[in-house]
């Protein structure tokens, strides 16, 4: 099964061999910002496992614990579509929201609910920390899988 996505106005198109990992939600102030709304959704992904067309632009910023992140984005429209603390990129998070079907996608983990916004109920089944936790990378490969 191929899976595909992009920008809002198809300048950035990407395509890679499904199924989509497990998606998890990020509640913190930087995710809210970047979504113009409560929360974003993401999945981990290898770049490699991605073919891009178009040429997607980047800006840096500085993640928790002050690391690099390596923020990619359409150009033209300025849609955020994936991050990475790699410039390459090798290991990525890609927006769930720029999926071309992300129906029936639910995130299975929460991070920052420390800073979730009023009014939305989290499934209580689902993992949450108020923060993150110390190994993201681990977490992050681990969701969904019992671990």
């Amino acid at each position: 099964m191929t899976v595909t996505g992009g920008c809002q106005c198809g300048a950035v198109r990407y395509a890679f061999d499904g199924p989509v990992p497990a998606a998890y939600a990020c509640h913190c102030g930087e995710c809210k910002k970047q979504t113009a709304s409560a929360f974003s959704m993401a999945v981990p992904l290898s770049y490699d496992a991605l073919q891009v067309e178009g040429e997607p632009q980047s800006f840096q910023s500085a993640a928790h614990r002050g690391k690099a992140k390596h923020n990619y984005f359409c150009g033209q429209c300025g849609t955020r579509m994936w991050h990475s603390p790699d410039d390459p990129p090798e290991a990525i998070t890609l927006k769930v929201g720029t999926l071309d079907d992300p129906s029936g996608i639910a995130p299975l983990g929460h991070l920052w609910v420390s800073k979730k916004q009023p009014g939305f109920e989290l499934d209580p089944a689902s993992d949450q920390h108020l923060t993150q936790p110390e190994d993201l990378v681990r977490w992050r490969a681990n969701l969904g899988k019992g671990s």
